[in-house]
């Protein structure tokens, strides 16, 4: 299955250390914001730990702490379960970022509804936003549903309105930024990820569309998708022909899904609207299938397989579908792909590599970059992120291999044996990676993505 990952090319990438040393996780969170620094959140299933809110000055390459985000809700980490990751995308609005916390604390694939510990259980995901012109953090609403992170998020600029999806339960909420109240729209999932597999259960979307209207879109571990119209007498509908599970290129009647806990099968993994098309581009969550999904004309269109050169996979994707996707300039999308891992003598396996992979709308032309390695030659091997910046920087928070064997030592006592499931055989750092618009890599990019 496959290619040799090794036959690729890399792309060397500079690599910042925020020195969050129990950090070990990063999902979606990385903007520039328009003061022109960036913005990430590095998470930790440390039990202890919050997760941490940094801000890195492209600059003078200086990374600072901006804020613990339990200690900006009251939380005290050794009385009750923190805020242990930002899982949604830091989203601009009116001169601030907003953003969602999320719950780090399982027991299996739920969360820890009454820690064994005594700790009082998680009180629920906070609706936050960090103020640019004062670099504030404050809490804009709670949830009031205990036990639920908020996993994914958007914003309605026009109506100044925050969406908010819970973790596991698939609740629907609405925050009002002008009258400060909470809508709550109920599941949209059936019971969520609470469910029993095979009869009730639905993982839960990672990703919100949201079109220039302000309707907010949805997806369905049973490949359907949904539309939030709060003005509408009906606000809740789904599109009854179209069908997520039948974008995947290679089809067959005698394929079947089994039910399993924690994969993409049939959403969206993620999905960003378009201007230049007036529509929707994502990716398929099982697959990693690009697909154009129009909401005016209810239409779902397959387009390409986002894999990395030769890499020939069935219908589903081992490597798994990523959140590293981006619009960027002149049409392009930008992803960062999971392939084949590097083989390197002397050091443990890994479980992936990260390609960067652009595909070009208007030509239709898909082109994968290389590998992205560090200059000092550590892999970076597994990414849920992605900015393309005003001047052309990409940014990503990846996981990124310690060599270091002193380093290493710290790392191990500061962790300890927490990490998540994708991890947990081999030492890590949560690093800030930039390919810089001015590096050798970054200029066999922009050769490549100007060749006719």
């Amino acid at each position: 299955m496959g290619v040799a990952a090794q036959e690729t090319p890399s792309l060397a990438v500079e690599v910042f250390d925020p020195g969050f040393l129990v950090g070990d996780s990063s999902y979606h969170a990385v903007t520039e914001a328009s003061d022109g620094r960036v913005y990430f959140s590095i998470g930790t299933h440390q039990p202890l730990h919050s997760t941490q809110l940094f801000r890195f000055d492209p600059e003078s390459e200086q990374t600072e702490l901006v804020a613990d985000l339990s200690a900006v809700v009251g939380i005290d980490p050794t009385r009750e379960v923190p805020h242990g990751k930002v899982h949604t995308p830091l989203i601009e609005h009116d001169g601030a970022l907003y953003f969602a916390t999320h719950t780090s604390t399982y027991v299996g694939t739920l969360p820890d509804v009454q820690p064994a510990d005594g700790r009082t259980p998680y009180q629920g995901g906070h609706f936050m936003r960090l103020v640019l012109a004062t670099g504030e953090v404050e809490a804009v609403a709670a949830s009031g549903l205990p036990n639920e992170g908020i996993i994914t998020m958007a914003v309605d600029p026009a109506s100044d309105l925050l969406y908010g999806l819970t973790w596991p339960s698939g609740i629907l909420l609405a925050y009002d930024l002008n009258t400060a109240q909470m809508h709550n729209w109920g599941a949209v999932q059936g019971r969520g990820e609470w469910g029993q597999l095979g009869e009730d259960w639905d993982f839960i979307c990672r990703s919100f569309g949201v079109d220039e209207q302000g309707l907010v879109y949805g997806s369905t571990n049973t490949g359907r998708i949904w539309k939030l119209d709060h003005r509408a007498d009906r606000p809740l509908q789904h599109y009854q022909q179209l069908d997520l599970d039948a974008v995947p290129a290679v089809q067959s009647e005698a394929f079947t899904i089994t039910d399993e806990v924690h994969f993409f099968w049939r959403n969206w993994r993620t999905i960003s609207w378009n201007p230049a098309t007036e529509s929707f581009w994502g990716i398929h969550g099982g697959s990693s299938q690009l697909f154009e999904f129009s909401p005016e004309q209810g239409t779902l269109r397959s387009v390409a397989r986002l894999l990395p050169t030769g890499v020939e996979v069935g219908r589903r994707n081992p490597w798994r579908t990523q959140l590293g996707f981006h619009i960027g300039p002149d049409n392009t999308l930008y992803y960062l792909a999971h392939g084949p891992p590097q083989d390197v003598p002397g050091r443990p396996p890994v479980r992936a590599s990260v390609h960067l992979l652009t595909y070009q709308i208007d030509s239709g032309q898909l082109t994968d970059h290389g590998i992205l390695t560090s200059a000092d030659g550590r892999r970076v091997f597994f990414t849920e992120s992605l900015e393309v910046s005003e001047d052309g920087d990409l940014y990503t928070v990846a996981w990124v291999e310690t060599v270091d064997p002193e380093r290493q030592r710290e790392v191990q006592t500061a962790r300890g044996a927490v990490a998540p499931d994708e991890t947990t055989d081999i030492i890590y750092e949560m690093q800030l990676v930039r390919l810089g618009v001015d590096s050798a890599g970054m200029a066999q990019v922009r050769d490549r993505l100007a060749q006719p």
